[in-house]
């Protein structure tokens, strides 16, 4: 059953990871969008020699409506990444989330459940080994968050 969530688990930071990675191509696009869209009206504007209003007026509609559209994916992603550290138990800013950060998180909760699980099945370990058990993952953890920064 412990192997189900852990399947479950992964599962789930796969699913976000790719949203988090199709959110990161919208907002690439939509920045391309912005240097795009007026260069485009400026050439109908010369090729068509038509009133310059309509055009200014294309223009600015257009630029209101990628900036919507970009500050509704970037919100998407940001909740997305809030949930993403609440799942992984962490506190703090959010920062860009890697693919790394999804396996470091899965590891942690691997080795914790691994620890803590070997200390409930056996009788004869006392509860302080069991809290020793928990402070080696958090060390595990702390090292790993060491070797990232260098």
């Amino acid at each position: 059953m412990e192997r189900d969530y852990e399947e479950i688990f992964q599962k789930v930071l796969d699913y976000e990871q790719t949203l988090h990675e199709k959110n990161r191509k919208r907002i690439k696009i939509g920045l391309k969008c912005i240097w795009i869209v007026p260069l485009f009206f400026l050439a109908l504007l010369f090729l068509t020699g038509s009133n310059k209003v309509i055009f200014l007026i294309l223009w600015i509609v257009s630029l209101f409506a990628l900036s919507i559209y970009l500050i509704v994916v970037e919100y998407m992603d940001h909740n997305l990444q809030e949930k993403i550290m609440e799942l992984k138990g962490e506190e703090g800013t959010i920062e860009a989330v890697t693919p790394a950060d999804f396996d470091r998180a899965a590891q942690i909760i691997r080795k914790t459940r691994e620890m803590i699980g070997e200390g409930l099945n056996s009788p004869a370990e006392t509860q302080a080994e069991v809290t020793e058990k928990k402070d080696e993952a958090e060390e595990i953890k702390e090292t790993e968050d060491g070797e990232e920064g260098e």
